[in-house]
């Protein structure tokens, strides 16, 4: 029954209810999980009703979750006609774009892309909160050269931009997570860093999350982070 609902539009499994509960295993029609399902049926004592009731339960239930969560590829590299999928950069500006409250973005390096600084800037003028967790160059203990943190600084001025330094001493880790969030709602989680090469040359694959529980999971562990001083301001 999950499956068929996972497969199936719901009109489609509220009709095959409605025909199994009048007319009996023998209106199975010529789908292989429609045979499956069926077969599985008479191995028990469940009723036409039963039936009938749990497959609508089933179709409501997936309808629900279609509603409450879309999931989209997010793509940057060669371009194949077998999945439409949409790239890294507008995808990441446009989960900017769409915040209303605040947006988190968490990257390891994060420089030379006009088009997500003007996104961040956009978002400070409209009032959001818009805080950066970056990995630390080499003068605040992280393992960069590039000094990041100073040109996100100086790109978005009104950002908060945050690193990791609530670290155990000897086994230092770098940030190499890769994400954005808007709201607690919008969440896109990427292998892309924030530079021109990671945008239009290199491959990079990630997830676009819109609606469900995973955007405002990820948004109060990010702000977890920070309440406990595992992220702090960037000195």
């Amino acid at each position: 029954m999950a499956a068929v609902a996972h497969e199936w539009p719901p009109g489609h499994v509220r009709r095959l209810a409605e025909r199994l509960e009048h007319s009996g295993p023998r209106s199975a029609g010529g789908s292989a999980l429609e045979r499956e399902l069926v077969a599985a049926w008479t191995a028990t004592t469940v009723t036409p009703g039963e039936l009938a009731a749990a497959l609508d339960a089933a179709a409501a239930t997936a309808e629900h979750l279609r509603g409450e969560e879309g999931v989209d590829l997010v793509w940057t590299g060669p371009v194949t006609e077998e999945v439409p999928m949409r790239r890294t950069e507008s995808v990441l500006a446009e989960v900017v774009g769409e915040a209303v409250r605040t947006v988190q973005v968490v990257n390891f390096v994060a420089y030379e892309v006009p088009s997500v600084s003007a996104a961040l800037r956009d978002a400070v003028a409209r009032g959001v909160e818009v805080s950066v967790v970056l990995e630390a160059p080499t003068t605040l203990g992280g393992r960069l050269d590039t000094d990041c943190v100073s040109a996100m600084r100086a790109a978005v001025p009104g950002a908060t931009v945050y690193v990791w330094t609530e670290q155990e001493a000897g086994r230092r880790g770098v940030v190499h997570a890769k994400c954005a969030v808007a709201d607690g709602r919008i969440a896109l989680v990427t292998s892309a860093n924030i530079t021109d090469a990671a945008l239009s040359r290199n491959m990079e694959l990630g997830v676009l999350i819109r609606g469900g529980r995973l955007p405002a999971r990820l948004a109060r562990h990010l702000r977890a982070l920070v309440d406990r001083r595992v992220l702090s301001p960037a000195e």
